[in-house]
């Protein structure tokens, strides 16, 4: 398997059981015959579960998973490589160099020079093929045990992200060059928003099971507004944009503790592996997608039996009234003109009936639990009167959640 296969994410509180066990193996099955038996215990001494989070809190630690299995970690801190463990298993099918290659990238944000780390004797050819070069040689007393660690450095440029190559054929998405140039002024606007502060959010809010512990991909993050009320509530988060430019002013909100992907929902999500989430969110995004049966299969295969999809869309019924079209009945790429973020913006989007949003979902094998038309809130009456009284008698919004159920595969 390829190491772009694997989802990379942050380690939440939850994962220290789990990397506390993985470590304990790696340890016994790789540095035997570097180390002896005593070392090895000494090695392993004293670490417990609890020891990781506080890592873990700072954003510091991280895992790779395969169908919803933890297959390694790694531990970053500026300018230094602090750990990377393979589950024995899984060594030689790329996980190290995942794990690696995500930890460089830690390490080098704001550091210049070069990036170190101290290597058990086992795994020095490993980092010497990646790059790192040998500087000296350390030992650690631990209990009373010599442990020898070899010194290693890496310089030049941190690793450029994988990307898929360039296809001339794929159609450019829809909205793209409007959220580009809209960026910074639409993540300055939303968040006090009233029509997604006081309407659209609280209503995709309902829909969301707990979600403290759980893998949760935000798809069409945006600025990362979602992202961040979704790590405060505990979730490892997967944010995916198709505006780098968005996902830029996603990173400064919220920092390292999400996994970044600038990816295109029209497309398959390779770094997604099969089963490997809980919970799939999107504010707003899907109306920017020609093909929801292709993203629905995709998103069936990336949930666990049991996940669920939230989503928020435009209503078909306001959104057939306001195009003037007389084929309701179709799917049509619309243009829209947002005003109040500067200059006018044309976006297009797509119009859909309703039953052109409820089949894909159902095709792909997903049981739709709840459909929510919400009413603004109370504060939306405070700050925008007249349009609170349009919205109670005129939906705008339509919210859906969906399952995978969990005897289907």
């Amino acid at each position: 398997m390829e190491a772009e296969k694997f989802l990379i994410r942050g380690a939440c509180v939850s994962d220290a059981s789990d990397m506390h066990e993985l470590h304990a193996r790696a340890v016994d099955a790789f540095c035997r015959g570097h180390y002896s038996d005593e070392q090895i215990n000494v090695l392993l001494i004293g670490r417990t579960a609890e020891g990781y989070v506080p890592a873990i809190e700072r954003g510091e630690m991280f895992v790779t998973e395969s169908d919803g299995r933890m297959t390694g970690f790694g531990h970053a801190t500026q300018g230094e490589v602090q750990a990377v463990f393979v589950e024995p298993g899984w060594a030689g099918r790329g996980v190290g160099s995942a794990l690696l290659e995500h930890a460089l990238r830690l390490a080098w944000r704001g550091h210049e020079g070069p990036i170190q780390l101290k290597s058990t004797l086992n795994a020095v050819g490993f980092y010497e093929a990646r790059g790192f070069v040998e500087i000296g040689a350390t030992e650690i007393d631990k209990h009373g045990t010599a442990l020898p660690f070899v010194l290693m450095e890496r310089r030049g440029e941190p690793p450029a992200e994988k990307q898929e190559s360039d296809d001339e054929d794929r159609p450019r998405p829809v909205a793209l060059d409007a959220y580009d140039s809209m960026a910074e002024a639409y993540a300055a606007a939303i968040e006090e928003n009233p029509r997604s502060a006081y309407y659209e959010r609280p209503a995709l809010l309902s829909l969301l099971p707990d979600v403290s512990g759980r893998r949760v991909l935000d798809a069409g993050c945006g600025p990362g507004v979602m992202m961040e009320w979704l790590l405060a509530q505990g979730a490892a988060v997967v944010g995916v944009d198709v505006s780098a430019n968005m996902l830029k002013l996603a990173e400064q909100r919220v920092g390292e503790a999400a996994v970044l992907h600038v990816a295109d929902l029209e497309q398959p999500m390779p770094f997604l592996a099969d089963s490997s989430l809980d919970v799939i969110l999107s504010s707003g995004t899907l109306g920017y997608i020609q093909d929801w049966q292709a993203l629905f299969r995709e998103f069936f295969r990336v949930l666990r039996p049991g996940g669920c999809v939230v989503l928020s869309v435009g209503h078909p019924c306001s959104e057939y009234t306001l195009n003037e079209t007389d084929d309701y009945f179709s799917t049509e790429l619309r243009e829209y003109t947002w005003r109040g973020l500067g200059a006018p913006i044309v976006v297009p989007c797509y119009r859909r009936p309703f039953s052109h949003m409820v089949d894909p979902m159902v095709r792909a094998g997903f049981s739709i639990e709840r459909v929510v038309e919400p009413v603004p809130t109370e504060e939306f009456a405070r700050v925008e009167p007249e349009e609170y009284a349009q919205l109670m008698r005129r939906p705008r919004v339509l919210c859906v959640r969906v399952r995978k159920p969990v005897n289907r595969a």
